[in-house]
Formats: structure tokens, sequence, C-alpha cells
């Protein structure tokens, strides 16, 4: 044991030999006070003190610098939102320029006035080529239209569009001896259809005027303009008809050729805008003339 302890060096006698300096007292002056705290194994109570107005202006900082985070965040979306549509926009025009711009659309299964309608839905707003048209959004689209069941459609590259439509087979409400039900095209009761879930379709009147009225009914798809305006159809003796507007205007039609006095009747509309005047009845029974009521004396119209 002796040996031992003779052979063990003695600590500090040889430090300064080899380049280490003695480790200070914590508890003198002489050490960092960095250093005094690592050693102490904390932070001192001293340490901790922050005061109010440090306290409030750290606050202030955050509220700050969250408030710019949500601003920032919020301009560089839009600024994203931007770009996209910048460039959507401009592959559109590319596309268009180079050959694929909507060319043709080709509405099949209906009249050309319902056709028009449906190609108010095809193309979106601001967009020139066949690429900028989805077919799945497109016939969403037009399967909003409330007198269409189905929507079929084909791009035919590079600039053609074809749309299929199939119509409701409901196709009118029929009201007899105070019942209404839905009719179809040839005027045969839907049974399993609720008037009131059709308030759309035209309403024909009378003993019989279903099935009477399908030629009426043809002829109203290609005239919009008396179409939007319809309240319904009367049957009057189960001769002729009423067209009764949703003015209050009545327009009395002839026994024989009804289909083509509604269409003299829409042309008169487009030239001189006929029904948005204050009638109360327009007289179209004698061939050659028209007769137009203003709450008070018929005058005379030679030629319409």
């Amino acid at each position: 044991m002796a040996a031992l302890r003779a052979r063990r060096p003695v600590r500090g006698a040889d430090s300064g030999k080899r380049g280490r300096g003695c480790i200070p007292n914590a508890a003198s002056g002489d050490m960092p006070r960095l250093a005094r705290i690592k050693l102490s194994g904390g932070i001192a109570g001293d340490d901790m003190q922050v005061s109010g107005k440090s306290l409030m202006a750290g606050l202030t900082g955050v509220v700050f610098f969250c408030g710019a985070a949500i601003a920032g965040a919020a301009f560089l979306g839009s600024s994203l939102f931007d770009v996209r549509e910048a460039f959507a926009g401009a592959a559109d025009s590319a596309a268009a320029s180079v050959g694929f711009a909507i060319g043709d659309v080709e509405v099949e299964g209906v009249s050309e006035a319902r056709a028009a309608e449906v190609r108010a839905e095809i193309v979106p707003e601001g967009r020139h080529s066949m690429l900028a048209l989805d077919p799945y959004e497109v016939r969403a689209r037009v399967e909003s239209l409330d007198w269409v069941q189905r929507a079929e459609v084909r791009r035919l590259w590079p600039s053609t569009l074809v749309v299929k439509v199939e119509r409701r087979q409901a196709y009118a409400r029929w009201q007899e001896d105070g019942e209404i039900s839905v009719i179809d095209y040839n005027g045969e009761r839907l049974l399993a259809e609720r008037a009131a879930d059709h308030a759309d379709l035209p309403l024909v009147i009378g003993r019989g005027a279903g099935p009477a009225a399908e030629s009426l009914l043809i002829a109203l798809e290609d005239l919009p303009e008396l179409r939007s305006r319809l309240k319904a159809l009367v049957r009057i003796g189960d001769r002729r008809w009423n067209v009764e507007l949703n003015s209050g205007t009545i327009i009395e039609l002839p026994e024989t050729g009804a289909a083509a006095a509604l269409a003299q009747l829409e042309q008169l509309h487009t030239q001189h805008a006929l029904l948005d005047r204050p009638v109360s009845t327009l007289d179209m029974r004698a061939p050659g003339r028209l007769a137009v009521r203003v709450g008070g004396p018929r005058n005379l119209l030679r030629g319409a």
C-alpha cells in the first residue's frame, strides 16, 4: 500500500507541467458570472426577475409578429390564387391559338330554342379552348336545367362538342275537374308523379285538354318569349284554346292553325314588344286580323 501511494502522482504538483490551470473556487470573485451559473446548476432568483415594462414589450412583439404572419399568409394565398388563374387563362388562350378553340356545339334531342338554353350552360366564362371544357362539369350544368332528365357530353377533337339531351318524361300539368296530374309528351297521365313536385311545368286546363295540348306544347318549345310568360293553356269548349299569360293577358287562338298563330305572336313581340304592353286581350280567332283590347273598346290591327 505504501508503494502504491508513492507511485500515485500528486494532484496540482504536475498540473502546471501539463499546461492545465487550477480550477478557481466558484465562491471566489475571480470566476466569470456565466461559469458560476453553470456550476451552481441553474439560474439564481435574481436572474429570473422581469419588469412589467419588459413583459408588456414582449407581449406586444408577439402580437405584432402573429398579426404580420396572418397578414402575410392571407396576402400569399391571394397571390397564389391569382397566379393559378393567370396560368389557367394563359394555357387556355395558348390551346385555342393552336387549333383547339371551341367551335361547333352540337345539341341533339331537343328543339333549336331548347338547344340555345343548353349552349348557354356549356362554356365557362372567360374560356375559349376545348381543354377548358370538363365533360363532367358540362354535363352537371346541363342537367341542372329543370326540363333535362340526363345529358351525355363528348368532345370531338379538335374543336367540336356534342351534347345529347334527354328531356324529362314529365311534360306538363293537366287540371281537369279540380284534379291536377302530370302528363307526358303524349298527354298520358304519369300516376307516379306528384304535380306539386313539378310546379315549373306548363299548366293545361279543361276536359280533354291533356291529349289535345300536344301540338301547342311542341310549338312553345321554339317560342321562348311566350313560354317564359305562360301561365296556362285553357281548353275552350273542346274546340280551341285560350292562352293565359303571367301578366293577365288572354290570347284567344283560332280553332285551326293555333300553333301558327302563336308563332306569329312571338314574331310580333320580337318586333314591337307586344307582350310587354298593358293589353288585356289579344283576339287572333279571325284569319289575318289581330284584335287588341286595352281595358276598353277593341282596336283592330289588320294585316298582322
